[in-house]
């Protein structure tokens, strides 16, 4: 090698080595907090209500004939995108939501209706828990709810059942729906788990883009020092190599020594979970969304919601006292999703009459063909619930799938029950699937079925990952202290 390549590699080896050295001072002690709250995830996840579990505990909708016609409360709200009736509470409301907006409205006067009382609140808590329930509220953000998702639906009251579980339910003052539940082992195992792993501090979490732009860039930085490392480890194992004999590591000191050799041994892992879990904060900047255009979104709908309202006879709605009623636009159509505390879902059209699955498939291909000309889709599909794709997306278990046919086009996943469309899968889509979700839960095929080997084969990296990162807290500490003592 020429003498100036030489001094130049020196050169480079030696911006590598600071880089490495300071900037893993600075984030080593991050790099353990996310090895091991990711181990706390394993088994237990953020909390969550499920929509099934959401219609058992809500108040079935009293039967009325005398409702107002839903069109006139979507007109309450300009750009009206969703609505569905609720049981609010002892009274049917319209919740109607557009544009980050929600609105509930008086279904038997169409009149604008407040946030709820406190009175209101704990008689809800009552009706669920019984007398010895509590209400605490109304707040606009509390840890557990505060994902932006929340966000149309603030503020809150929080329901404690007062029970040796520590239960808790969070009850909209907007909509007068049941939005989240906790219990007190969940929350206490969720502050060294998903709120340590996703920096979910309410401060920091409550405002989505300083939250969202914080987490990427710091991931971002944590991802080239675990570079940098993997560049580093691999020249001073080559160096090694060199000698008489052959080591692995020429590294003497205790801590160097199994700093060098555990990320030689779990490098590969930590390297692409740090990679997965950086692009878990993707959100559109190098992969597809998922999402339809809105010129797709329109054409799939038909036409708008109110046009699709004026299908609806309000006089059938609350028949057999459902928990709630979600109205759809599919090619120009109202579904109907009439969900029950049973957990039963049955869709009907604007007349009530039911709409049985082939009926609702026909519609679905009307409606794909209308937004994706270029698909030549021409039949629908079950979605395994346990698939990788599904998991990764969350999708429902009534998913379906309609592939495009077509090399250019996306294949789409729809909801059965409602006929609303959940994901466009493109090829960037589906990538993001693998390289972000797969990898860094394992939810593979084989494992998605198998939780116990799932977790068994993910501790053993993420324990491996742990001490290694442990050993460059160990050289942070006393990196810092030789610096100090130098000043």
């Amino acid at each position: 090698m020429p003498a100036s390549d030489a001094h130049l590699s020196r050169r480079l080896l030696a911006v590598l080595v600071w880089f490495h050295r300071w900037l893993g001072v600075a984030t080593c002690l991050i790099f353990a907090a996310w090895f091991a709250s990711g181990a706390v995830m394993l088994f237990q996840p953020f909390p969550a209500l499920p929509h099934a579990a959401q219609m058992a505990l809500q108040a079935p909708i009293a039967p009325h004939a005398d409702l107002v016609p839903p069109v006139r409360a979507a007109a309450a709200l300009p750009g009206a995108e969703t609505l569905r009736l609720v049981q609010r509470a002892g009274r049917p409301a319209y919740v109607v939501e557009g544009g980050g907006v929600l609105q509930a409205i008086d279904a038997r006067t169409g009149a604008i209706l407040p946030p709820l009382s406190t009175a209101q609140a704990l008689a809800e808590a009552r009706r669920i828990f019984g007398t010895g329930a509590s209400a605490t509220g109304p707040f606009a953000y509390d840890q557990w709810v505060v994902h932006n998702r929340f966000d149309p639906a603030r503020p809150f009251y929080r329901l404690d059942a007062k029970d040796a579980a520590g239960t808790q339910l969070y009850l909209s003052a907007r909509s007068g729906e049941l939005l989240q539940r906790t219990r007190r082992s969940a929350r206490a195992w969720n502050w060294p788990g998903a709120v340590l792993h996703w920096v979910y501090v309410t401060p920091l979490r409550k405002d989505w883009r300083a939250w969202d732009a914080s987490i990427w860039w710091l991931s971002l930085v944590c991802m080239l020092v675990a570079i940098a490392g993997m560049v580093l480890g691999i020249v001073r194992m080559l160096a090694a190599r060199r000698l008489h004999p052959p080591r692995l590591t020429f590294f003497r000191r205790r801590w160097l020594r199994w700093h060098h050799l555990l990320g030689l041994g779990a490098g590969v892992f930590v390297l692409g979970w740090i990679v997965s879990g950086w692009l878990s904060m993707d959100h559109g900047r190098l992969f597809s969304r998922g999402t339809p255009t809105t010129a797709q979104a329109q054409a799939y709908a038909g036409c708008p919601l109110a046009d699709v309202l004026r299908q609806v006879d309000a006089t059938r709605l609350a028949a057999g006292a459902p928990s709630e009623i979600s109205v759809t636009p599919l090619a120009c159509r109202a579904i109907l999703t009439r969900s029950a505390a049973n957990g039963t879902v049955e869709r009907v059209d604007g007349a009530g009459r039911r709409i049985d699955d082939a009926a609702m498939r026909a519609l679905v291909l009307r409606a794909v063909a209308a937004s994706w000309p270029q698909a030549s889709a021409a039949h629908v599909l079950p979605v395994d619930p346990d698939a990788t794709y599904a998991l990764a997306e969350g999708w429902p278990r009534s998913a379906w799938r309609i592939p495009s046919g077509a090399p250019a086009a996306p294949d789409l996943y729809v909801d059965g029950n409602s006929g609303r469309l959940l994901t466009v899968m493109d090829s960037s889509r589906a990538a993001y699937a693998w390289v972000y979700y797969a990898l860094h839960t394992g939810n593979v095929p084989g494992l998605t079925t198998r939780p116990a080997l799932r977790r068994l084969l993910l501790l053993l990296p993420l324990a491996a990952g742990f001490l290694f990162s442990i050993t460059g807290v160990v050289l942070g500490w006393r990196r810092v202290r030789v610096s100090a003592s130098r000043s």
